[in-house]
């Protein structure tokens, strides 16, 4: 299967306008995507997505798309891939030549595994070993900074939707935070659980004060209370918390989780394939958090369907991604009124299904996505 070619289509969708974050971490009203082609002489197409945000990870599209066509596309084009072992060479051979940049590499990385998984007639999660998870996935829904009565309407009717977990960004403001947090809680009772995420907005005695406050309200767990480059920050919350904590921002590479875990910083450890440069990284991440008895969980930055679907086949194939325990964040369709036209993701009551065709299961088109990117 020799690469032939690869193109990248830059698109930006709007949020809908009663769902769009706000958080610690800034606004997310907009998400801007270098979508990734790989095409074979044989015709094949492995499609890949990065969702580029430079406060979240210093990455652009302009950016993305310059190292892909300047730098990675010149040792992929002549080249044959045809294994998860030839992906993975590939991988190796990207981190040699660029620092950082992890949703590019994860979105060349994810149109690589789609093309090995088209060759061999297998879904990714096959490839990387099988499902060890359920492949209808329970997930969250996550609300920004709204005032408390929107908030509570919006968890209100994502419970009646079928939804048993909701999370609630909180940072900024301790009172109007706790207000959002009760008037969520009093709206979809005691069953439904509910964690709040605070994008590292907190310092160690804020994040001590505010996680005993919320106590009655009976969190799920904290997600990132404290900044992202500080793991004895967040080490220390862990200490004195009586709910679980979650480092998100403070993980993005394989060496920051075995940094995260010798500190002790964390009860779980969110990975997702553009965070964490790729399915394979994040794969190796949850595998290093199984060996240490810290659990993982599923992110997002709001990915279109097939940043979307690489996130669903990662879930299915690690059994220490606790679904079940905790719904995940395989959430970013539901955010925007633009789907592919052909097969868009399937969400039904609260669950996300894994796609079971070929590769990552979703097929783009390149008239659409020029379409998108003219817009």
């Amino acid at each position: 299967m020799q690469i032939a070619a690869v193109q990248t289509y830059p698109i930006t969708l709007a949020v809908k306008p009663e769902f769009y974050i706000v958080s610690s971490a800034g606004a997310h009203a907009v998400s801007r995507y270098v979508i990734v082609a790989v095409r074979t002489a044989d015709g094949l197409t492995g499609w890949g997505e990065a969702t580029v945000v430079p406060l979240w990870s210093g990455e652009s599209q302009g950016g993305a798309r310059a190292l892909i066509h300047d730098y990675f596309e010149p040792l992929l084009v002549g080249r044959a891939i045809t294994s998860v072992e030839d992906v993975a060479a590939f991988v190796a051979e990207m981190d040699a030549i660029a620092v950082d940049n992890p949703f590019t590499k994860a979105a060349v990385e994810m149109a690589l595994l789609d093309l090995v998984g088209k060759q061999l007639g297998r879904p990714v999660y096959e490839l990387l070993g099988g499902s060890r998870n359920p492949l209808e996935i329970p997930i969250k829904f996550s609300i920004g900074l709204r005032e408390p009565d929107d908030a509570a309407g919006i968890a209100a009717g994502k419970v009646a939707e079928g939804f048993t977990a909701v999370k609630l960004k909180v940072g900024p403001d301790p009172e109007k935070d706790f207000a959002r947090v009760r008037a969520v809680r009093d709206a979809v009772g005691s069953d439904v659980r509910i964690n709040v995420d605070v994008n590292g907005g907190w310092s160690v005695p804020q994040a001590m004060r505010e996680i005993a406050r919320y106590g009655p309200l009976k969190l799920e767990y904290v997600e990132q209370p404290t900044p992202r480059w500080d793991l004895d920050a967040l080490a220390a919350v862990r200490r004195a918390a009586d709910v679980p904590i979650m480092a998100d921002e403070a993980v993005f590479s394989v060496e920051h989780a075995a940094q995260a875990i010798a500190k002790k910083a964390a009860d779980l450890i969110s990975i997702y394939p553009g965070k964490n440069a790729g399915i394979l990284k994040s794969k190796r991440i949850c595998e290093l958090a199984a060996d240490a008895g810290v659990g993982c969980h599923i992110g997002s930055n709001l990915e279109w369907d097939l940043g979307t679907a690489a996130m669903c086949h990662l879930a299915a194939a690690c059994a220490n991604v606790q679904v079940e325990r905790f719904p995940v964040d395989i959430l970013g369709p539901l955010y925007y009124a633009v789907k592919p036209r052909n097969k868009p993701l399937r969400f039904e009551r609260g669950r996300v299904h894994v796609p079971r065709g070929c590769g990552l299961g979703i097929e783009l088109c390149g008239e659409e996505l020029e379409v998108l990117a003219r817009k």
